[in-house]
């Protein structure tokens, strides 16, 4: 009896383990197999948005500036980059260019992607705070892949910088972006509309080359791009070259206004040279 009974207590226990390691066995197979969510780009970029990424007040009321500036009732406003290339101006001429670009040329902004130059630029534009015209946004074009030149351009007091949507952004980058107003780069009219639809991402976007038609006759491309601009609580920017063969950029500025575009941005309109204020002077007037 007391074999009996010793056997069938084993037999219960070897049941037991082996039922245990049925049950392993089982569920580690099943985690093998379960497929773990890789977040896309976009996902990171929304995730950032409304978690890592809260705007201060600074941020919010710098955009603001940005947008009374750049947004016109009617027509589309135009904005001028200021690229060095090869010529070295002096700190006394770009003093002087940035005022013409506000006083004589009345461009609405400046961008820039010359780090050096954002600084000076501001305390110019900021001279000019309680005049007519007052100070004009300057916004920074450049990369924010370096924290270090980016703190710069913050310090510096730039008003808004030009983010790519769904870039994966340093932790350093995001925090100090919460001082800036921040224009979101699309390269498509989906990652335009999650933008539109996204909480705390702020309605200022910039319109890559991808976004804007090949051509201003194709019609397809024209009503699809002109139906995603129909939002006019968003401020959107598109940027065009300059000094194109017969000035093609004055009717293609006229097109993109005419399509829905708010704001246009003079590509290299200003690089250093004599021919800067009268360039700009007349692409704006006309």
């Amino acid at each position: 009896m007391m074999m009996a009974s010793t056997n069938a207590t084993t037999l219960r226990w070897v049941g037991f383990i082996l039922a245990l390691i049925g049950a392993m066995t089982s569920t580690s197979s099943c985690l093998a197999f379960v497929p773990q969510p890789v977040p896309s780009t976009h996902c990171v970029a929304l995730s950032m948005s409304s978690t890592l990424f809260q705007p201060t007040q600074t941020s919010l009321d710098k955009l603001d500036n940005l947008k009374l500036s750049i947004k016109k009732p009617r027509g589309a406003s135009i904005s001028v980059e200021y690229s060095r290339l090869n010529n070295e101006l002096s700190d006394g001429d770009l003093k002087i260019l940035s005022m013409q670009l506000r006083r004589s040329a009345k461009a609405a902004a400046i961008w820039s992607s010359d780090v050096e130059s954002i600084a000076k630029l501001v305390k110019e534009q900021e001279s000019a705070r309680g005049d007519f015209p007052g100070p004009l946004p300057v916004i920074y074009s450049g990369s924010l892949s370096d924290a270090d030149v980016v703190k710069t351009v913050v310090d510096g007091g730039v008003t808004a910088v030009v983010a790519d949507y769904g870039a994966s952004l340093d932790e350093a980058v995001t925090s100090l972006l919460s001082e800036v107003g921040i224009i979101w780069k699309v390269s498509s009219l989906d990652e335009m509309k999650e933008v539109q639809q996204s909480e705390n991402m702020g309605n200022v976007i910039l319109l890559s080359k991808e976004v804007l038609p090949a051509s201003i006759d194709d019609d397809a491309s024209d009503d699809e791009l002109a139906e995603s601009l129909s939002n006019k609580s968003v401020v959107t920017i598109a940027q065009i070259q300059s000094m194109m063969p017969a000035n093609a950029e004055i009717q293609l500025g006229k097109d993109l206004a005419k399509l829905g575009v708010s704001s246009l941005v003079l590509e290299q309109a200003c690089v250093g040279d004599e021919e800067d204020v009268k360039y700009t002077s007349y692409a704006i007037e006309e």
